[in-house]
């Protein structure tokens, strides 16, 4: 079985999450409507580093503030469920 969307949502905002195929190699695409506005990431399934600021970023913009580390690893979870 493979997640390929996911809607997250939090105090401020939201976010679509969903995996594709880019250029032959798998990534994670989230769009979302938080506080600061519409924002678009692309994550690379592969990288540890790209998912870790992905996931505090949505955070960031899902939450509307600067979260702690357990704050970031529920968001770092959801992201974790589109790797291959």
């Amino acid at each position: 079985m493979k997640i390929t969307h996911m809607t997250v949502e939090s105090t401020k905002g939201w976010a679509n999450i969903a995996r594709r195929e880019v250029a032959g190699k798998v990534v994670i695409g989230i769009r979302g409507d938080g506080a600061a506005g519409i924002f678009d990431l692309n994550v690379d399934t592969r990288d540890e580093r790209s998912q870790q600021y992905a996931a505090a970023r949505l955070q960031r913009e899902l939450d509307g503030y600067h979260g702690t580390a357990g704050d970031v690893a529920d968001y770092l979870r959801a992201i974790q469920n589109f790797a291959e």
